[in-house]
């Protein structure tokens, strides 16, 4: 027999099969609008980016309410903390209908940043100082900071140990100024920038306001904009 004629057979006994097996699977279930509604409401206090994922798990579906028309979700408590465990009130189309509630898990998956080593007090937070994790966001500690963006930069006031989570109470914005350092006060305006010489007053970070003294003896105030760099008009 030849490879076509048996190619044939097998594909005239299979096929039948094949297609009786896919029609017996189970359609894949359309979301349910409530759920959908209840999405767009966390979502709407609780915006991610786009590396990140939002997950909501009701404590059961809200396909086993009774029958609600046109249901419209709402947060009893809409100070409350997200993400975490959330009471979500539903309000029904109708006269005289009482609000439903559901209970809700509200978490988000994404990266965080981590120590890669130890980092002493009084170091500039640098790339090579912190390493990329991914997990539940909403189990770190509350003023964990998440992102490298409001890190880098950035000083330890404290220790920091190898692998943990840096805490924005352990940060802070490097001086730029230090009390009797002399600066350079620029005004600025439409083409030109002037300076002159002067002595600050007052320690100072990045667009602090510090008094400083001129050599003529003036007192006055200035933005830092960099290392013993004023900007005045402020």
């Amino acid at each position: 027999m030849s490879s076509l004629p048996l190619l044939r057979l097998l594909l005239k006994g299979v096929l039948p099969c094949l297609l009786a097996w896919q029609a017996g699977q189970p359609a894949e279930a359309a979301p349910d609008p409530l759920e959908t509604r209840i999405r767009e409401l966390i979502m709407q206090r609780l915006p991610v980016s786009e590396r990140q994922e939002l997950r909501i798990e009701l404590e059961r579906p809200a396909a086993s309410l009774p029958d609600c028309d046109d249901p419209q979700p709402f947060l009893p408590q809409p100070n409350q903390r997200l993400p975490g465990r959330v009471a979500i009130g539903i309000h029904c189309a109708g006269n005289g209908q009482p609000a439903r509630y559901l209970q809700a898990s509200v978490g988000i998956l994404g990266e965080y940043a981590v120590a890669r080593r130890t980092i002493e007090p009084g170091e500039i937070i640098e790339p090579g100082m912190l390493a990329v994790r991914q997990g539940q966001l909403e189990r770190l500690p509350r003023n964990a900071a998440i992102s490298t963006d409001e890190i880098l930069g950035m000083q330890a006031v404290r220790a920091i140990a190898e692998g943990s989570t840096l805490q924005h109470s352990a940060l802070r914005a490097p001086g730029l100024i230090e009390r009797n350092a002399q600066v350079v006060l620029e005004a600025r305006g439409p083409g030109f920038i002037v300076s002159r010489k002067a002595t600050a007053l007052d320690s100072g970070s990045l667009d602090a306001l510090v008094r400083v003294r001129t050599e003529e003896g003036e007192i006055l105030r200035g933005r830092v904009i960099g290392r013993n760099r004023l900007q005045a008009g402020h």
